[in-house]
Formats: C-alpha cells, sequence, structure tokens
C-alpha cells in the first residue's frame, strides 16, 4: 500500500449504504467538505437529518449500474456482499477509487486508524490485515498525544518559514531545525511545549530575518490588507463561566458561532459549543499545573497574529475574564497593537461554585461583604498584597480564594494567627458547576485536613465565612435524581436533553456528525453514560469511543432492543429501556439504575 492523504474538499464522494458504518463514513468526509450523495434504499435518523439540512444528498433507492460515475472516490458500506462486489466492480471498471468496508479484496485503498491535533495528522494503517492492532495504536496515540500538539504544530510551521526566509544553506537550516525540536519535544513523555518568539529567533540565529509580528507602523499601515472576506479583524474576550456549559453566556455563545477562530484555555474547553462550524479554526493554549505548553506572551501574539489575518477570533477564558483570568493583560496587548477588541463577561468561579454546593457568599445580617483572592498570595515570603490579618478581623464577609489546594494550610495559619475564630465554617469546591464537582465543609482550622482527607485536587477554591453555615439547608444540587451524572446524548433528541438537565445531570448533545469541538468537549470531563436511541447511534458512539474520558464504570441506556443488542456486541454495559418511555419516565429509569449500582458506582459520581 502507498500512503497518500487526499484532499476532498469540494470534491464529490459516494456513499453507498445508509447504516451506522455508511453513517461514519459520511461523517469524516463532510468533516473535511467533501460534497456527499448517499444511496441506499433507507437511511439511519442522523443521515435523514444531515440530508434535510442541506449538508449530503440522500438518494432513497437501491445501487445502479452507472451510479459511481462522476465521483472522485467511492465507498460501499452496505450489509449485502453482493451490493459491495457490484458497486466495486462499477467503479474500478470506470478508474474511480473504490473502499468496501471490512472487505480488503474489494478496496482500491484502505482508510486508516487517524490521530489529528490541529494540522497534525498521523495515520496508522496495516492494508486491511490488522484493523484491531490499528485500532489500538490509536487509541494509545489518543491518550499520549495532548492538545499542545496542535499549538506546536503551528508553530513549527511559522518556524520554517522564518528559517526559510532567513537566507541559511541546508545545513544550517536542518541545524535550526534540530534545536526547534530538541527544546520543544519530550520524546521520552511525548509532550511538546509552544517556544517564545525569543527563543525562535535565537535558535535560526543572527542571519535570520524578523518574524516577529510586524511593528506597530507597519501593522498599522497594512491594516486595509487584512480584510479577507470578512468584518476587519476583531477579538472578543470570552467569559466560559466556571464550568457548566449552560452558564456560559447568550453573548459568549453567539460570538463563538460567529468567530473565524477560537482561543481556548484548557478550564474553558467544556463550554466549547458543540455545533461550532467544523472549518473554525480551535486553538487550545491551556495550561496544567506545572506544564504552561503555550506561554502567555505567544497567546498574545496568536490573538494578534489572527487579528490582523481578518478573522473574527473568540478568545474563551475560563470564568471571566477580568477576574484572575489575565484577560487585562491581552486587552492591553491588542489595544497596543491596534486590534479592535470587545470583552464578554462571564459568571465567575468564585460566586457560581459557592452557589453550586449551597453556599450563597451573602446573606443578611451575615455576610455583608465578598472579596476574591488568588490562594497563592499567601505562600510569597516577599510581600504579598493580600492582608489576611484584616481579613481575619472582619466576621461578617466571605472570603474565596481562587487556586486554593496548596496553599490552603498557609492561609488557615495566617488567618488564625490574624484572630479569625479557627470555628468559623468553610468550605473547599473542586470544579464547581460540573458534573465531576466535589466539596467538603469543615471548621476553618480542619478544613485542611479535610481536604487531604478527600483528596481534593485543583482546580478548586475555598470559601470562608458565616454564610457557609447553610450548605445543609442550601445544597441543592444534590437532592438532584441525576446529579453528578455527566451524560452524552445525540443533539437531535432536544426533549430527552431538557429532561435530563431538568433532572441534574450534565448533558452533552452531541451533533451529528460529531464536529471538532464536539470532540474537545467530549474530552474535557469524564462521562458516566450515554443515551441511544438506535443502532446508528451506538455506531457513532463507538466510533468515538476512544476521544471521550470515560469513568470506570460506564453505562449505555437504549431506547430501543436493537440498539441495546448493538451496544452489548460492541462490548458496552448496555440497559434496555422501556419501549415508548415518556422524557420523564426515562430519566426515573436512569436514576433507578444509577441507585441499583454498587455503592463503589455510587463513589464514582
Amino acid at each position: 500500500m502507498y500512503p497518500v492523504m487526499l484532499e476532498v474538499d469540494g470534491r464529490a464522494c459516494l456513499v453507498v449504504g445508509g447504516g451506522g458504518v455508511a453513517l461514519r463514513k459520511v461523517q469524516g468526509l463532510v468533516e473535511e467538505g467533501a460534497r456527499v450523495t448517499v444511496v441506499a434504499p433507507d437511511v439511519v435518523v442522523p443521515l435523514r437529518e444531515m440530508s434535510q439540512r442541506g449538508a449530503i444528498e440522500v438518494k432513497n433507492r437501491a445501487y445502479e449500474l452507472g451510479d459511481a460515475e462522476g465521483y472522485a472516490l467511492v465507498f460501499a458500506a452496505t450489509d449485502q456482499e453482493r451490493v459491495n462486489r457490484q458497486v466495486f466492480e462499477d467503479a474500478t471498471s470506470r478508474g474511480i477509487w473504490v473502499n468496501v468496508a471490512d472487505d480488503p479484496k474489494l478496496c482500491s485503498f484502505q482508510l486508516p486508524g487517524r490521530v489529528r491535533r490541529g494540522p497534525l495528522q498521523i495515520a496508522i494503517g496495516s492494508a486491511g490485515r490488522a484493523p484491531f492492532a490499528v485500532r489500538r495504536l490509536r487509541q494509545l496515540l489518543e491518550r499520549r498525544l495532548g492538545t499542545e500538539w496542535g499549538e506546536w504544530f503551528e508553530a513549527a510551521a511559522r518556524y520554517r518559514k522564518a528559517v526559510l526566509g532567513s537566507g541559511k544553506e541546508r545545513p544550517s537550516r536542518e541545524r535550526s531545525y534540530d534545536l526547534f525540536f530538541s527544546n520543544t519535544v519530550d520524546r521520552n513523555k511525548l509532550t511538546a511545549r509552544v517556544p517564545s518568539r525569543t527563543e525562535e529567533s535565537d535558535w535560526i540565529g543572527s542571519e535570520a530575518v524578523d518574524h516577529r509580528m510586524p511593528s506597530r507602523d507597519l501593522a498599522m499601515a497594512r491594516q486595509d490588507d487584512c480584510v479577507t472576506g470578512h468584518d476587519r479583524g476583531f477579538v472578543s474576550l470570552i467569559g466560559a463561566g466556571p464550568g457548566c456549559a449552560g452558564l456560559l453566556t447568550v453573548r459568549g455563545r453567539e460570538r463563538m458561532l460567529r468567530a473565524n477562530a477560537v482561543v481556548y484555555d484548557r478550564l474553558a474547553a467544556a463550554a466549547l459549543p458543540p455545533d461550532l462550524d467544523p472549518r473554525v479554526e480551535l486553538h487550545c493554549v491551556g495550561k496544567n499545573a506545572g506544564n504552561h505548553p503555550v506561554p502567555q506572551g505567544e497567546i498574545n501574539s496568536l490573538l494578534v497574529r489572527l487579528a490582523r489575518e481578518g478573522m473574527r477570533v473568540a478568545r474563551l477564558k475560563g470564568g471571566d475574564p477580568y477576574v484572575f483570568g489575565r484577560g487585562g493583560e491581552e486587552a492591553e496587548v491588542l489595544q497596543a497593537e491596534g486590534v479592535p477588541f470587545e470583552v464578554v463577561p462571564g459568571v465567575t468561579s468564585g460566586i457560581a461554585a459557592a452557589a453550586w454546593a449551597g453556599i450563597p457568599v451573602t446573606h443578611r445580617r451575615e455576610a455583608v461583604r465578598v472579596t476574591l483572592v488568588t490562594a497563592h498570595e499567601a505562600l510569597k515570603s516577599d510581600g504579598p498584597q493580600v492582608r489576611w490579618d484584616l481579613h481575619a478581623q472582619d466576621p461578617h464577609a466571605t472570603l474565596v480564594g481562587y487556586m486554593g489546594v496548596t496553599a490552603l494550610p498557609s492561609v488557615v495559619k495566617k488567618l488564625v494567627e490574624g484572630g479569625m475564630d479557627p470555628s468559623m465554617p468553610a468550605a473547599m469546591v473542586e470544579q464547581g458547576t460540573t458534573s465531576a464537582q466535589r466539596s467538603v465543609v469543615a471548621t476553618l482550622e480542619s478544613l485542611p485536613q479535610a481536604v487531604t482527607d478527600a483528596g481534593l485536587r485543583p482546580p478548586a477554591l475555598f470559601v470562608i465565612g458565616p454564610t457557609v453555615g447553610h450548605v445543609e439547608k442550601l445544597d441543592w444540587v444534590r437532592h438532584r435524581p441525576l446529579s453528578g451524572l455527566r451524560l452524552l446524548v445525540p443533539a437531535a433528541a432536544s426533549q430527552l436533553i431538557a429532561a435530563a438537565e431538568e433532572a441534574g445531570a450534565d448533558v452533552l448533545p452531541v451533533p451529528m456528525p460529531v464536529t471538532p469541538a464536539a470532540r474537545i468537549v467530549m474530552a474535557a470531563l469524564p462521562a458516566h453514560g450515554c443515551l441511544v436511541r438506535d443502532r446508528a447511534d451506538v455506531d457513532w458512539l463507538d466510533e468515538e469511543r476512544d476521544t471521550v474520558q470515560w469513568y470506570d464504570k460506564v453505562m449505555m441506556w437504549c431506547l430501543t432492543s436493537e440498539a441495546a443488542v448493538r451496544a452489548r456486541g460492541n462490548g458496552w454495559e448496555a440497559v434496555e429501556l422501556p419501549a415508548e418511555a415518556s422524557c420523564e419516565e426515562v430519566v426515573a429509569w436512569i436514576a433507578s439504575s444509577l441507585e441499583d449500582e454498587a455503592s463503589g458506582g455510587a463513589e464514582q459520581r
């Protein structure tokens, strides 16, 4: 087999068959911009919906001799060997490349397993001889290669352009490439980081041209050349909210749906609209504890560059951009560079996570002030900006500390030394407002040990003050029957989605075909299971199985017996729900099956 990558954008492709296998082929083609026609007597619901939206053309009839004429690629995906062979022979006789699902003998090309990180694509193939091995290798690479590789590859492309423009001879160019790779890639961990522009210039050497962003004077002179058919470049600094996708503002969602590029933080990934157009550029610039693959200076440069290319950029930041999110710094850079921008405020985590845990940050006659602080200020020995002694003397205030897990013991020590009552109610909330939220409530002096015993980890914040005492009465979240459950549901099942959300589930509506944004959202938080309607739903979810973070105990709730049979055949633990059940009955059955799980499963939730 000779490996190639084909450009199918705008090309006519034919898929014969209307089931789940055909659906997967159609999804991949549509995602890459192909013009797809489906020929089948009947098609599954997602294909019918795609046809109704104008995304594909469906011809509801059997395949006829000559149907392959005029197509760049042909795919046969029926469960009838005779039809598949007919399609293969018809296409090959006309010199058209054809692929027959699960039959290497009837293929003039194979579809490899694919791992994608932005423009970087890794294809894995076995010439059709060992597809199980391909799938497992793809699973391995999906887990090992983080999202930072997409940004790294963008930086590598930019770096290559600068090296080529430096006038170096080939041996010198190769040394520059070696420097880039060896300084940014951990070969053992398979992780990458995006270098700064200064590093790139140093590696290229004194002969290099200045490939950094043009000076402001040059940029202002070239602004009229930056229009690419859209409005002039514009950046929206958007607050994603605390984690729950439903707390993204209406304006924030609207700005992302209009954007050409979305630059998002790791903690904001769950708020990406799953139905975001697949053509939108997605740039992950998120940070993990101790790992900042994209430095802040590089993020600033990225925003300026995208805007100068004429793009409408949505910069998605966790919580509110101006509350400990460095949004002010990014806004100042945009202003200095002459890039028009706006700020779309978001729900800040300090207020929302507390409310989700049953804690009102203000309460009449108890707390009339709220102070938001970064807890790591307590670890500074060279003059921290937070006066812990003054906060300790204010019994009618609520103190909310961001980034508080590591610094909590030091914060407690300083507050107690400053005179705060050691028995003051206090709490720590991890991943607030999401299905993964956990919290502990204790007294001030006992909170550090309680957090250690519970194993709470960042991202988390602490809440200290008299209103924490209202938790037992006001913890509204835990009383919902599906509280803590993250559930994947086909986006078209709108009534089921509404019912599950009302019951407290964190529901991810997955569009068909699955978009790049939906894959990011699916990987943002662990899921407990999914709700499917038919065999096609099972098939598409099985194809995306490696994209999703799953808890150890995964359930598939099936609305039809055929879906349940298909799910069990694919290795899922499936629960068949009563036929013709109402939305409320479906929710009740899911809640009942959760109650029947072993106590270990309940602890996972």
